[in-house]
């Protein structure tokens, strides 16, 4: 059995806590405390609570971004010298989101926090992640219809972020709206849904 190490448990309720509280209301002491150790450990490892906002978003998002690329050159190759379709482009970005979020709830929790933040500084600290897996979606994007001019696209993808981020954070409702025939726990059937839609969207 593998030991949990200090700085993953400072990891771990980093991200349980700014999830369920919101980052700016979750002090350092608070994450300490509840993973059982001291002030000094969030320094040694994250230097600054910034550090440890960082080192919650890289543990995920490194990992969610390599598998969108790994989808994205396999579509690539596949498609030879035609353009990857739309759907599997959505395929790429939608489809590793969903399994993140089902593997780790907090963590989408804490990231819709973090996209909604009025405080531009920690907003940017979550979006810059996602900054190159936006311009190759475009770029791709831009192969498979490219009779959208490209200001008009750049809207649409936005838009198709804001569906994803939604489902992240705000399934709950469509559960309960729904009588529990709508949960995201049904993966495949969230992913066409999405990519459906979104499909749509960036075609009309």
């Amino acid at each position: 059995m593998t030991e949990i190490t200090t700085k993953d448990r400072l990891l771990d309720t980093a991200e349980r806590l700014f999830a369920e509280k919101g980052v700016k209301e979750t002090s350092v002491r608070d994450i300490t405390k509840a993973a059982r150790t001291h002030l000094a450990s969030v320094n040694y490892h994250f230097r600054s609570k910034n550090g440890l906002i960082r080192g919650v978003i890289a543990r995920r998002i490194k990992p969610l971004n390599k598998r969108r690329f790994e989808l994205l050159d396999l579509y690539i190759a596949e498609a030879g010298d035609k353009p990857v379709t739309v759907e599997r482009i959505l395929h790429a970005l939608i489809a590793p989101s969903i399994e993140l979020y089902l593997e780790n709830p907090h963590f989408l929790s804490f990231a819709g926090r973090m996209i909604s933040t009025p405080d531009k500084q920690l907003h940017r600290i979550f979006a810059s992640q996602m900054d190159e897996v936006f311009f190759r979606i475009k770029d791709q994007l831009m192969l498979a219809i490219p009779d959208i001019p490209e200001t008009e696209l750049l809207w649409r993808i936005h838009f198709t972020t804001g569906a994803i981020i939604h489902t992240w954070t705000n399934h709950a409702d469509l559960e309960i709206r729904s009588g529990g025939i709508c949960k995201i726990k049904d993966k495949e059937e969230v992913i066409n849904e999405l990519i459906s839609f979104c499909g749509a969207g960036l075609r009309a």
